[in-house]
């Protein structure tokens, strides 16, 4: 059975105990905090983790507010809703707040649904709005990809339109496991046909990682597309999985829609303390996009070296083939004190690896070239 990532956390919890160990320290530089990471155990690359840690200027932010913590977060939603509307030249009406871009993604699948309707998504990629969709009954439909690993936008059209209901389309740029980005045209050809019966979620949770080549689905928004829901998240290049801050953008009618969906109260008011604050760090973004480029740059040369095919960095991680099958291979590394990417369906013989630190990709790279000395790789 393939495991999801919501079924794959599940099942490793079931043999886990879990044990804290003191308090958090936030003096610690990103630096440190990533090396600390290496020390206390596994060298955990499976999860598409920020290796930097949480922004200083977060810390800093909810350390400030720390005396807070008794009041209701309303005051700061609404700080960090007008923030995000001046960062994306959008009205506060068409945005929403939500506990990690997950939980926005189901208030669109809930606002979308209705009778007789579909949800048509690439196989593989996020695949939690999947589970979403079939807790309200829609049939799911899920579209291969083609050869090159691509999201078939053909394919996808065409399953819309053998469909005699309403249609929802997932897409994920870049799409996640491969990271590679959406094909330009087609995706723009195909939103500009959105309508009732045609409705869009476009995820752009690695969006901030993709280079020039990346076309956002932000502007088809602002220029009154009433029928795409954006969903963005603080989780991947801005550090901060563990305070769970995800919004999306959207028509005012579409926002409404979904917020008659969402439960009440459901923001921390330190992740959106943490949120506004990261909004104005432009030398953080910098920094992460700057370290993803010489990590993936030291595996690349690795992979490269090896001879083992790989995908183009369009994200925080690298999709690249293995030698043999991928659970044997995420064995090895475990037992090496790395922790890999799961099996997605469809791709043995391929594995996904988060990008830490360049100092991390080093340990990576030794540990790939002692597997291929032995020839396991």
């Amino acid at each position: 059975m393939q495991l999801s990532r919501r079924h794959f956390i599940q099942a490793g919890l079931a043999g886990t105990a879990l044990g804290l160990s003191g308090c958090s320290n936030f003096s610690l530089s990103s630096q440190e905090q990533a090396q600390a990471t290496v020390s206390k155990g596994p060298l955990a690359l499976n999860f598409n983790e920020n290796p930097l840690g949480m922004p200083s200027s977060a810390r800093e932010a909810i350390m400030q507010h720390m005396g807070e913590a008794h009041l209701y977060p309303d005051s700061a939603r609404q700080a960090l809703l007008k923030r995000l509307a001046s960062y994306h030249c959008v009205s506060q009406e068409q945005l929403i707040y939500g506990n990690g871009s997950s939980e926005v993604l189901k208030f669109a699948i809930d606002a979308m649904a209705s009778a007789h309707c579909q949800l048509v998504m690439p196989k593989p990629t996020f695949d939690i709005v999947a589970d979403y969709a079939k807790a309200r009954g829609l049939k799911v439909t899920e579209v291969p990809l083609t050869a090159e690993l691509q999201t078939d936008i053909a394919a996808m059209q065409a399953a819309v339109a053998a469909h005699s209901g309403p249609s929802i389309v997932y897409l994920c740029n870049p799409n996640n496991p491969t990271g590679l980005l959406l094909p330009k045209a087609p995706v723009a050809q195909w939103l500009a046909k959105a309508s009732p019966e045609l409705q869009f979620i476009i995820d752009e949770a690695y969006g901030e990682y993709a280079g020039s080549d990346f076309q956002s689905a932000l502007p088809f928004i602002q220029n009154g597309q009433k029928h795409t829901v954006l969903t963005k998240t603080f989780s991947k290049a801005w550090g901060m999985a563990g305070l769970r801050a995800g919004y999306a953008i959207a028509a005012p009618e579409m926002i409404a829609a979904m917020q008659a969906q969402a439960s009440f109260d459901n923001a921390n008011l330190f992740a959106l303390y943490g949120a506004a604050a990261v909004l104005d760090d432009s030398a953080w973004l910098a920094q992460t996009r700057s370290n993803n480029l010489e990590a993936g740059a030291i595996i690349i040369a690795t992979l490269k070296q090896l001879g083992l095919d790989y995908l183009p960095l369009n994200a925080s991680f690298i999709f690249h083939r293995i030698k043999g099958n991928n659970e044997d291979y995420r064995k090895r590394m475990q037992q090496a004190g790395i922790l890999v990417g799961r099996t997605f369906p469809g791709l043995e013989g391929w594995n996904r690896l988060t990008l830490g630190t360049p100092m991390q990709m080093q340990q990576v790279a030794k540990e790939m070239q002692r597997q291929r000395l032995e020839g396991l790789l």
